[in-house]
């Protein structure tokens, strides 16, 4: 176990940008309505990214050079800012991530544009939230990852929904995707899997569809990922710090 005084520094870096993400998330959210173009949301969070004092972090991957992957309808994730249009109904994932004084953070939701959410899509959309909630509270120093990834496919099936089973979530830290990952599905026994160690962090995502288990590339953009069958798609994701007795929740 690393010392406290070995992750105070991560941890105070950490929690400070997710709390420059919480107020970007704020600040587009009222933006993104019809008629907004994907590529206008992402210059308005690299804006805001930078306005309350912290860097970009997506286009630090090698190869992405946009602040935001933003992925509408049958895209899931991994979405390229362009010139698309937002239109009524569409079924937008925000994902944003900020880097702060060496640490990233990571943070998606799925919003409705222009619409109230009501009957099968306010359905959808409540079971990834409560899913995603509940493996936050589920997320301990010492818990197996296994029982995370077990208990997204089980709340999302049960739904009657299907989990991707290509994409995960991840550690995260100094680099934006770190091992361990946390799949969607439980692949082996709980047992074998890692535990959360006390002084990560980790980037919990719940990614799943109305019907499709399997993603193809949506283009030839070389990230843009879309369901195999064009199901409607929603993605989930926060970033936690793992304490010895308690779970933070970086962007809250």
């Amino acid at each position: 176990m690393k010392t406290k005084n070995s992750w105070i520094k991560k941890k105070q870096a950490m929690v400070q940008g997710g709390q420059i993400l919480k107020q970007v998330i704020n600040k587009l959210q009222p933006n993104l309505i019809p008629g907004k173009t994907t590529e206008e949301i992402d210059q308005e969070a690299r804006s805001l990214i930078h306005k309350y004092g912290g860097q970009t972090s997506f286009d630090r991957v090698e190869g992405y050079q946009w602040a935001t992957c933003l992925s509408v309808n049958e895209i899931v994730v991994h979405g390229v800012p362009n010139n698309t249009s937002l239109k009524k109904g569409d079924l937008l994932k925000l994902d944003v991530g900020v880097f702060n004084k060496g640490y990233h953070i990571d943070f998606s939701d799925t919003y409705l544009i222009d619409e109230k959410e009501k009957g099968k899509v306010k359905r959808f959309l409540d079971c990834g939230r409560q899913t995603l909630q509940k493996i936050i509270k589920l997320s301990q120093a010492g818990t197996h990852l296994g029982l995370i990834s077990q208990t997204i496919n089980q709340e999302i099936s049960q739904a009657g929904y299907q989990v991707i089973l290509d994409l995960t979530g991840h550690t995260i830290g100094r680099k934006l995707h770190m091992d361990p990952l946390i799949p969607q599905f439980l692949q082996e026994t709980i047992e074998k899997t890692p535990c959360f160690k006390i002084g990560q962090a980790y980037a919990l995502e719940v990614i799943y569809s109305f019907k499709d288990a399997r993603v193809n590339h949506a283009n030839d953009d070389g990230w843009s990922l879309k369901t195999k069958h064009n199901s409607l798609s929603a993605c989930f994701e926060n970033t936690i710090f793992i304490e010895p007795k308690q779970t933070l929740i970086l962007v809250n």
